[in-house]
């Protein structure tokens, strides 16, 4: 504890000299976020009562509304809260500003972060010399599971370090029907998540073609298959449960999604009344990945370039990325982005929900470098995650599963590339 003393005060000696800089005038920040999830409720702990009890002259406003629609009118916001995943569309529309000035000029000390965040932004310039936005937020991918329906058919429950052909084992056990409901072992969710370790682009940068028939989506196709195989799993034409089939209908027995999405859902649910006996281990992988996270995902702050308050937009990002901020967060269970034992241990302190699960496992795996971003990753994202249904209800071969949408991805590339 000793050693964070100086590097906490030296960091509120430079926040302090920064801020004498900045006008003190009145003025209201117009916050957006992007493809993001951050509650009502969030935005007011960690953005709206923080800026205001300490910039009493700065308002947040979050707006809402389709991005192109507020440009359009003239309604562009000054900070925007998005991930590294989703920032493509913000770069096609000419919005984020390299923030390296400004960082140099608020003496914010990038070496605090957890490094592959910082990589991960540094990532999204084609050229590495930007920083378009700043990590403020962490995610890490988990297998959570129903301890209730564990308990009920009289299975283990997940360990640590499995890898999916363990949990395709312990999945085939829980599969089956009981007293009229179909309960479901686990849902795989999407293809691309077992590709995340790998730092595979979705597009080859070189020749703008999409990268779908390749061993690592045969793989993972395979391990699919087997999962619709199991005898009830696909029931007329439902072959995917999600959130609701393991949280609220509670026949789900695991499902691996990012953290802080799941328990966010978990805590929302317990709110709601409707509590779950859950808990969470490390995220499985492929043998040859055996030990490693998912790539890295980080919620970043980001200050337009047509903002004419940028530097109270970085005083914002200066206090949300404080250590003060990322310990409050953190207790609230947000995984924090700084690279701090204290600020990490007191994940989910402040939530008795969360203090006899497993949140270890969270932090257990550092997490994968991140591919080079594309202008195209989404629109073949989402044929990726098509295939699924080609496979479990239209009962497509592998093979031509992976060849239609390769060509499928090609065209629409294609296309978009002509616009």
């Amino acid at each position: 504890m000793a050693g964070c003393a100086p590097a906490k005060q030296e960091e509120v000696t430079q926040a302090a000299d920064f801020d004498q800089t900045v006008s003190t005038q009145p003025v209201t920040l117009k916050l957006l976020v992007n493809a993001v999830r951050l509650s009502d409720l969030e935005f007011q702990t960690i953005f709206y009562e923080p800026v205001k009890k300490k910039y009493p002259h700065i308002t947040l406003e979050k707006v809402t509304g389709k991005l192109d629609q507020l440009i359009v009118s003239g309604n562009v916001p000054d900070l925007i809260v998005s991930d590294n995943d989703w920032h493509m569309r913000l770069q096609d529309a000419d919005l984020p500003m390299d923030l390296t000035d400004l960082v140099s000029k608020s003496k914010l000390d990038l070496r605090k972060f957890v490094p592959e965040t910082i990589q991960a932004v540094r990532n999204l310039d084609p050229k590495g010399k930007e920083l378009q936005g700043i990590p403020y937020s962490l995610n890490a991918g988990a297998l959570f599971y129903n301890k209730d329906l564990f308990g009920k058919f009289g299975v283990p429950y997940p360990k640590d370090d499995l890898l999916w052909s363990d949990v395709l084992e312990l999945s085939r056990k829980l599969t089956r029907m009981q007293d009229g409901v179909q309960y479901i072992g686990w849902d795989p969710r999407y293809p691309d998540v077992y590709v995340s370790p790998y730092t595979q682009p979705f597009v080859d940068p070189k020749t703008n073609k999409a990268l779908v028939d390749i061993p690592l989506y045969r793989k993972t196709l395979e391990l699919f298959q087997k999962v619709y195989e199991q005898p009830g799993f696909v029931s007329g034409k439902t072959y995917a449960y999600g959130p609701e089939g393991f949280i609220g209908e509670k026949r789900v027995a695991m499902m691996a999604d990012w953290a802080s999405k799941l328990i966010s859902d978990f805590l929302q649910a317990e709110k709601d009344g409707v509590a779950s006996n859950w808990d969470m281990v490390t995220i499985p992988n492929f043998e040859d990945k055996a030990g490693k996270g998912r790539h890295t995902l980080t919620d970043i702050l980001l200050i337009t370039k047509n903002s004419p308050y940028k530097e109270q937009a970085m005083q914002v990002i200066q206090l949300v990325t404080s250590r003060e901020q990322q310990m409050a967060m953190s207790r609230s269970s947000r995984v924090t982005v700084l690279n701090d034992p204290e600020v990490i241990k007191a994940f989910g302190t402040d939530n008795p929900s969360l203090k006899s699960k497993n949140t270890a496992s969270i932090f257990k795996y550092k997490s994968s470098p991140v591919a080079q971003p594309n202008r195209y990753d989404k629109e073949v994202q989402n044929l990726i995650r098509a295939m699924r249904k080609e496979m479990a209800i239209n009962k497509k071969d592998i093979n031509t599963v992976l060849r239609e949408t390769q060509e499928a991805a090609d065209k629409k590339i294609a296309e978009l590339m002509k616009q």
